[in-house]
């Protein structure tokens, strides 16, 4: 379900206002070989049971909501130089995101054989396929929320009709709210019989962003020369 608001350039103002609500759901669609008799196949916990993988997709983000306006206000009405280059001509547009986690499944890691006789060790049943906890839900733990806004403040210096100077202050993530992509999945090992709880589930490892590796605050400076 998509829903947007739009306000047309009028009076130095525009802005746009646009919500998603959406819900993907999967079998666990993986890599051709997730499945030791299923090549091509979804993983599995249980070789061929992909009714207990479906859940929630990887992929899944249940709400975004994108906020975005563009103000270039008129202080003056003069067309003079000090109106033109110094008191009008100013324009500030400013995007802003805030998201809904994605979902990640939780692990267990299996340390050595599983069982005597087992054709594979990553799994507690010994045929491989996926590593998922058998009794947790597939994508059953929350990543991160996004909040973000991004802001770009610049002054106009119009020449003529068709030649202007665009200089511009940009900053990314103007409050620096540092969202992570990535958490730590194991919630146990396994050795032998034995489930152990693994110290730190749900918690960040990674928050990269693109296109420079991270989603802290970045500021610029740039110019732009329009003809």
């Amino acid at each position: 379900m998509v829903l947007q608001l739009r306000k047309r350039w009028s009076k130095g103002l525009f802005a746009s206002v646009a919500y998603t609500w959406s819900h993907a759901i999967d079998d666990n669609q993986g890599g051709g070989s997730s499945n030791l008799f299923f090549s091509g196949a979804p993983s599995s916990v249980f070789n061929g049971d992909y009714n207990a993988e479906k859940g929630s997709s990887v992929l899944d983000q249940r709400h975004r909501l994108a906020i975005s306006f563009i103000e270039q206000p008129t202080f003056l009405h003069r067309d003079g130089a000090v109106a033109r280059y110094l008191v009008n001509n100013w324009q500030l547009s400013v995007l802003a995101t805030l998201a809904s986690t994605h979902p990640a499944t939780a692990t267990i890691l299996v340390s050595g054989t599983p069982f005597t006789g087992a054709a594979f060790n990553g799994s507690l049943n010994g045929l491989g396929g996926s590593s998922r906890v058998p009794f947790y839900p597939v994508n059953s733990l929350d990543v991160d929320q996004t909040y973000r806004a991004d802001a770009r403040i610049s002054k106009i210096l119009p020449f003529n009709e068709r030649f202007k100077l665009y200089l511009n202050f940009e900053a990314f993530n103007v409050t620096n709210t540092v969202s992570n992509t990535g958490i730590f999945t194991q919630a146990f090992t396994a050795s032998g019989l034995k489930l152990t709880p693994t110290p730190g589930l749900g918690v960040g490892n990674a928050s990269g962003g693109f296109p420079d590796g991270t989603n802290a605050r970045r500021a610029q400076v740039s110019a732009r020369f329009v003809f």
